[in-house]
């Protein structure tokens, strides 16, 4: 016979209840000392004990397990993020499992309804349907829920970069540069995130030209061709993977206009085209979604107000070098 708590609990002579606490991980199990936690798992790692996470769902009606549904996994900023959830989240006794709605609101639904059988115990999501009432259709109304990314009026479980302020930020450093005249690559217009965006960059530059496409690097690539003619003084695109199939394709031509983009380029200080980009704090979204959940799960408290985070700017050294050019001519 496989081993069981009996087993456990006579070795460390202990009560079964204090090792299923223990095995139970998290808020319970540090509620008792460190030296029988210590003692327990020590017993439970040599004779092999493994438990029955469908009996103890049944039995104690949680299953340690968070959902996170975002939008785009391809998309680093994503990817990211879910690693940072999920690192937070596992020092606190849950897993987490991952879902991709691949920007469609039929799959979102798909996976919402799904994950109501799949005995989850919260749920972190990156909505497409921005509608409370009638995303809350299909949600449980006592599941934990954190809204990311993408705030849903009437929701106040919320972690977001502000959009504005970040957007504005982009803008002002293009815009002191001496950048007058944009193209624009954009994400789906019907997505919330992209809209604000280009409609910031839109009250702050003449706009010559835009390209709209899925929020992936292909987009950013088939951009180049209808948009160069234009002479643009910048191109904007409002996420990092249209940036990345954009200069992709930017490194084949001479003079390529300066690139801004919303959330950073990985390893562009070694690429030679000027890049500025409006920089969400992927850390402080992680940690905020945490923050923000647990409450919930412990039923202590409501949430009261949404966490916003300010970004901030970062640039690669050709644009420093751009700007340095654009200042020597001007003085001369």
């Amino acid at each position: 016979m496989p081993p069981t708590l009996v087993d456990i609990a006579k070795e460390t002579h202990t009560s079964v209840s204090t090792v299923s606490r223990v095995l139970a991980g998290g808020i319970i199990a540090n509620r008792i000392s460190k030296e029988t936690r210590e003692r327990v798992q020590i017993v439970a790692n040599r004779i092999g004990y493994r438990p029955n996470l469908v009996a103890r769902t049944l039995r104690t009606r949680r299953s340690n397990t968070i959902a996170l549904l975002v939008s785009d996994i391809a998309n680093p900023f994503y990817s990211q993020i879910a690693s940072l959830v999920e690192q937070r989240l596992h020092q606190h006794g849950y897993s987490l499992v991952l879902c991709n709605s691949g920007e469609s609101a039929t799959r979102e639904v798909e996976y919402l309804q799904l994950l109501n059988q799949k005995a989850i115990d919260g749920l972190v999501l990156v909505p497409i349907t921005i509608n409370r009432d009638h995303l809350l259709q299909h949600i449980p109304l006592k599941l934990p829920l954190v809204i990311l990314d993408r705030p849903i009026p009437g929701i106040d479980s919320t972690v977001a970069c502000d959009q504005h302020q970040s957007a504005k930020l982009l803008c002002d450093t293009l815009h002191k540069s001496g950048v007058r005249k944009v193209a624009m690559v954009t994400g789906p217009l019907h997505v919330m995130t992209h809209q604000r965006r280009a409609q910031a960059f839109s009250e702050c530059f003449e706009i010559v030209g835009q390209h709209e496409g899925p929020a992936r690097q292909e987009t950013g690539r088939e951009a180049v061709a209808k948009l160069m003619p234009l002479a643009p003084d910048a191109i904007i695109c409002t996420n990092n993977a249209l940036a990345h199939g954009l200069i992709d394709a930017l490194v084949q031509i001479d003079s390529p206009p300066v690139i801004g983009v919303f959330d950073e380029v990985p390893m562009m200080n070694v690429i030679s085209i000027p890049i500025v980009c409006a920089v969400q704090d992927v850390n402080a979204l992680a940690e905020g979604c945490v923050a923000q959940l647990l409450p919930l799960l412990s039923g202590e408290e409501k949430v009261s107000h949404p966490i916003i985070i300010p970004g901030h700017t970062a640039s690669n050294r050709a644009f420093e070098a751009w700007q340095f050019a654009k200042g020597t001519q001007a003085s001369n």
